[in-house]
């Protein structure tokens, strides 16, 4: 921890020094004549730009189910890292399992906890995607904006978006030179630092925006093993974005990223011991409390390395505006954790992931003016995945253990066209149509071997395969689109509709560890959306009001399940099967609202019906009517915020937050053992203090008041180890903040 303060302190050092060493002096603004102006004029909501339909628009513009989040919102939440968003978006549902993230929108998600599974929710980092499941865990910091796109977006974003879309923005460099200092501690021993600053090196043309945070804990769990703190957190990231604008019609941006984690693997509690014990008899002394847990592998870690480069290049010419993405992303992950979360070896597994990916692509968008514009464009990734799990199995049962050493390889090529166009038939109606033609070969490779001593019955170092290397190769092509009408009405309300479809492309079980005939192959998945909605701002923009409801028709969804296997040497059968259909039905609504200055209130309110219609698994028996996991019925938030001036010089700015979700299950088996234990409600404050005329700001914030004890994520081994891993959410919190702005 030592080493990462110091690291990251020289990091803020440099970031702090970088804008005064260019020493250009700039004249300070008239600060009495802009609070006349403040105190005259009556806040109003914000506008919110988004790119959900890869050009700048309004949000309020955009004819499709989107929230946003811009760098104040960002701040008021304090979200931290890309997980910390799910509660705060409706029908958003994010969860871990063994340090690899599950994401869920309207109930569309996948639930495997291996890292060889591609997600139907696809993340976008300034508009390159993060294919690799290890990077995918990012540190939120220095943020324009975050964009949530819900339902399939398969003529822009293509392929694994039967979900939709999360796109994250970094601040780009500005034509002021200014940035800020954040630092933080807080519970359990943590300290926050995080820094920005804009370097201009030519006026007007070229200048790099750093950025750097690091953040660090010593864990919000107690080890009965060894008395000591569990779950740390160390984390630590930096980025460097440079902008050349050698002239107005030309935009070239160069983005070069690392973050590194050293924190420890989170431990939780083996759930389903309570009587009678697991297989050897380990009963949890304190089962129904969260705060402690009781495993035997101290040496947990979760460890992550990443780096990656882009280079966005735009050129406006015209009407036109051709736009070039290329990007690379390198992942590196060592995951070591106690599965079976007990003083005893049952399971405890290494989990590592090699991957890296290159991405290209290039589109030519029109906006004459009139009432026809369109976007067209061209895709290609090429990603190369190697991915490893090996430890003992059954490791304290006598004569029983398994040393598994599983590996896989994937490799991917996906090439893509597509095209989207709109036409303004009235001043109020519009039309928009898109489509987009997508091929993908995919290689992968398995194979799985018992090192050595199998069953107390093989000499030492002897080698048993399970699954002999398996190599299979395949190759899918998928049409993607949608239509939609939008009307405007009033002067700041649209009503629309849409119908898209999207699709998941195809794969294979890499996640088998035992028989070879669970190395299987999936066909892709299809999802057709049918969405309405509406959008309007009202009473003088104090009031914005977002609905949409939907209907998925969801045909041949892959889905990942597990049950007992046959024999010792078959313990767990693992697959990844295609189910038959299912049906997801909702809706969500948005509501912002400032009902007197200096107040602002927000709602979120989401809903799913979401259940396989016929699907009979070929391990676990008939599903047909089960609730997909990541689904819960019902999730709510809400915020509200005052600002209060003191003797004319300070704003003092109090904050409340809720939040409900209700029941949701982990397992498509719908196991009420591993459901979440129930709907579970949050409660987060926060208390500010800043001069009017901004610069700084102190802040105390609390999250989990009354230390709701919630699961995040499960899976049943009841069968197989006798026991439920069963991980909780973070417990209370508090910290203390302050910011400087220079």
């Amino acid at each position: 921890m030592k080493k990462t303060l110091t690291a990251s302190a020289a990091i803020v050092a440099l970031i702090i020094a970088a804008p005064y060493s260019a020493a250009i002096a700039q004249d300070a603004p008239d600060q009495a004549g802009q609070a006349d102006q403040q105190e005259a004029a009556p806040r109003r909501l914000p506008s919110v730009s988004v790119t959900a339909r890869k050009t700048s628009e309004d949000i309020q513009d955009v004819p499709l189910s989107v929230s946003a989040f811009d760098a104040e919102a960002i701040a008021d939440f304090g979200f931290t890292d890309s997980l910390a968003i799910d509660d705060q978006v409706p029908n958003l549902e994010i969860k871990t399992f063994g340090g690899n993230p599950n994401i869920f929108i309207r109930g569309v998600g996948n639930n495997d906890f291996n890292a060889t599974t591609v997600s139907p929710v696809s993340i976008y980092s300034d508009d390159v995607l993060q294919g690799l499941t290890g990077g995918q865990m990012m540190q939120m910091f220095d943020l324009e904006r975050v964009e949530v796109l819900r339902g399939p977006q398969g003529t822009l974003f293509g392929r694994n978006t039967t979900g939709g879309a999360i796109n994250f923005h970094s601040r780009k460099p500005g034509n002021t030179q200014e940035g800020y200092v954040r630092m933080g501690i807080g519970s359990y021993n943590r300290t926050e630092l995080e820094a920005a600053a804009t370097v201009i090196a030519v006026d007007g043309k070229l200048a790099t925006r750093f950025a750097g945070k690091m953040v660090s804990d010593d864990g919000d769990r107690r080890n009965l093993y060894n008395g000591e703190r569990a779950n740390a957190t160390d984390l630590a990231s930096v980025r460097a974005i440079t902008r050349y604008t050698p002239n107005d019609d030309v935009e070239v941006l160069w983005n070069i990223h690392y973050g590194k984690d050293r924190s420890d693997y989170q431990q939780g509690k083996p759930v389903g011991v309570i009587n009678g014990g697991n297989v050897l008899g380990y009963v949890d002394p304190v089962p129904n409390d969260a705060k402690y847990i009781n495993v035997n592998r101290t040496d947990n870690r979760h460890h992550a390395d990443t780096w990656g480069t882009n280079l966005a290049v735009t050129w406006d010419f015209g009407d036109y505006t051709l736009k070039s993405v290329t990007g690379y992303e390198d992942v590196e992950t060592d995951y070591l954790g106690d599965i079976d979360q007990s003083p005893l070896s049952l399971d405890e597994l290494r989990f590592q992931q090699d991957g890296d990916q290159i991405s290209q692509e290039f589109n030519l968008s029109y906006d004459g003016g009139g009432d026809l514009t369109w976007i067209s464009g061209v895709y290609f990734l090429k990603e190369d995945f190697h991915y490893r799990t090996s430890g003992p199995l059954f490791g304290d049962v006598p004569s029983a253990t398994l040393p598994l050493d599983a590996q896989s390889q994937r490799d991917t090529k996906t090439y893509a066209i597509y095209g989207e166009a709109s036409y303004q038939l009235t001043d109020a109606f519009s039309i928009t149509g898109g489509l987009r033609y997508t091929s993908e070969e995919k290689d992968a490779t398995l194979d799985s071997l018992l090192t050595y001593g199998a069953f107390g019955t093989q000499p030492a170092g002897l080698t048993v395969p399970l699954i002999p290397e398996t190599n299979r190769s395949d190759e899918w092509d998928a049409w993607s689109g949608r239509v939609l009408a939008k009307y405007e009405f009033g002067a700041d309300s649209m009503v629309y509709g849409s119908i898209s479809r999207g699709f998941r492309s195809g794969g294979y079980n890499l996640g088998a560890f035992f028989d070879p005939n669970e190395f299987t192959k999936v066909d892709p998945e299809y999802l057709t959306s049918y969405e309405l909605g509406l959008k309007t701002t009202i009473l003088d923009d104090r009031l914005r009001a977002n609905m949409a409801v939907f209907r998925y028709d969801y045909t041949d969804l892959q889905v990942f399940t597990f049950t007992q296997g046959s024999s010792t040497a078959n313990p767990i059968v693992i697959a990844l099967e295609n189910a038959a259909d299912a049906e997801v039905s909702g809706f969500e609504g948005e509501f912002t609202a400032v009902p007197v200055d200096g107040m602002n209130l927000s709602l979120g309110i989401g809903y799913l019906d979401a259940n396989y219609e016929n699907y009979m698994s070929l391990i676990a028996g008939d599903l047909s009517g089960n609730r997909l996991p990541g689904a819960p019925e019902w999730n709510i938030n809400f915020a509200g915020q005052q600002d209060f001036t003191i003797a004319d010089r300070w704003v003092v700015t109090p904050r409340l937050e809720y939040v409900f979700v209700d029941q949701r299950y982990f397992d498509p088996n719908e196991l009420e053992a591993i459901s979440s234990g129930g709907s579970h409600e949050l409660l987060n404050a926060r208390l500010s203090i800043a001069p009017e005329e901004g610069g700084w700001e102190v802040a105390l914030w609390a999250k989990n008041i009354g230390d709701e004890q919630y699961v995040v994520d499960a899976a049943d081994l009841t069968a197989t180890f006798g026991f439920i891993p069963t991980y909780y959410g973070p417990r209370e919190s508090w910290g203390l903040e302050a910011r400087i702005e220079f």
